[in-house]
């Protein structure tokens, strides 16, 4: 065997994905102990703390943390396990958790055994860069991804909570629900949905009085539709870039048009692929998001992965896959001040992703134009 050989076949070892997940939990944990940059960690728990004490959720707290808190009021009551643990037995416990999920939730997409571990080892470096942040994306990706699993396995109850669990943690994770539309009985989920949200805020309700409930909706509300939350890892960075200054509803129009076209093409589609779908939505929501940042196209790559993993050979789309995926992920910063200037800058993370999702989209209409060619002699 070559060495090419050798390297792709330790590369498939299930072995060498455990050794590597265990890996950069480790280097995550020790290098987040000895240097404190546990800002989003220290977010979370003190969220869970104002939480039991009644106190405003999303005003701030220079003393605890900069930043400000901008989670739906669910999310403290989820992460009080980790809250009422010693700081960095919380801190280390969440990490894993992080990691734990991600390891066994992976192994589980709808893809060949070989592709699966592909794409494990394709998202590695980004997992790692959310480990280091204590970021809650991976959590996101985690059960976005679930509910594909689910729904694969017609268990559309416990899809629904996932569902759910993505909304009351990044409220734009939601938008894996409408995937359930290319399932049998999916019209089950609006109710499944709806026990799942009153569930949850039955157990919110278990620390604070409906009133402070209501408080902290219409405070969260505020927050996020406010330009504090603003981001430029998106479409809006880099329209601006470009001395484009559209107002947000032409862009958001013009974002649920594209969302739109490609559902609507999906549902003509009589043997489509899952994986399509859930590889748009996991782009789509990411390069359209006005709060998107470094850390959250974790999500956006999984997407990119999928297409990649999923969609007939393709020399341009592999080509432009693996720019993506060098571009965004695996070459390091401070390799050259130029190229990161230039990679931040123009936000290339976005506007490569921007068009692996037209390729999808362009695929997509080419599959219903093929199959309306190839009905229409056989109705003559």
């Amino acid at each position: 065997m070559n060495p090419v050989s050798k390297f792709k076949s330790l590369l498939q070892d299930n072995r060498t994905v455990i050794f590597l997940y265990l890996a950069i939990t480790i280097v995550s944990c020790v290098q987040l102990i000895l240097i404190d940059k546990n800002n989003n960690f220290y977010i979370f728990r003190s969220s869970s703390y104002h939480l039991l004490h009644g106190l405003p959720l999303y005003k701030a707290y220079p003393k605890e943390y900069f930043d400000f808190f901008y989670y739906n009021p669910v999310f403290p009551v989820l992460f009080l396990p980790f809250a009422l643990l010693p700081l960095y037995t919380g801190l280390v416990v969440w990490l894993i958790a992080i990691s734990l999920c991600c390891y066994f939730v992976f192994k589980k997409i709808p893809l060949a055994s070989h592709k699966v571990n592909a794409f494990m080892l394709m998202l590695l470096f980004d997992l790692h860069n959310n480990l280091d942040h204590t970021q809650t994306n991976p959590f996101v990706l985690s059960f976005m991804l679930l509910v594909w699993i689910l729904m694969e396995k017609e268990k559309l109850f416990w899809a629904s909570f996932f569902i759910v669990l993505c909304f009351l943690i990044k409220g734009y994770g939601g938008i894996i629900c409408l995937l359930c539309l290319y399932y049998r009985n999916w019209y089950k989920m609006i109710f499944y949905g709806l026990f799942w949200l009153i569930a949850f805020h039955i157990l919110l309700l278990l620390f604070v009085t409906p009133h402070t409930a209501l408080q902290y909706y219409s405070d969260w509300l505020q927050v996020i539709s406010s330009d504090g939350i603003k981001e430029s890892y998106s479409i809006y960075g880099v329209l601006n870039n470009l001395n484009e200054i559209l107002p947000e509803k032409f862009i958001l129009a013009g974002a649920l048009l594209l969302l739109a076209a490609f559902m609507a093409m999906q549902f003509f589609i009589r043997q489509r692929e899952k994986s399509h779908i859930v590889a748009f939505l996991l782009i789509w929501v990411i390069v359209f998001n006005r709060a998107s940042e470094s850390a959250t196209y974790i999500i956006d790559i999984a997407g990119c992965a999928i297409w990649y993993l999923s969609r007939p050979a393709n020399r341009f789309s592999t080509a432009l896959f693996w720019i993506t995926l060098l571009v965004a992920t695996l070459i390091p910063t401070d390799i050259s001040a130029a190229f990161d200037d230039f990679r931040y800058h123009y936000y290339l993370k976005c506007v490569l992703s921007l068009f692996i999702l037209a390729d999808i989209f362009i695929y997509t209409a080419g599959s219903l134009r093929r199959q309306n060619i190839t009905v229409k002699p056989a109705s003559l």
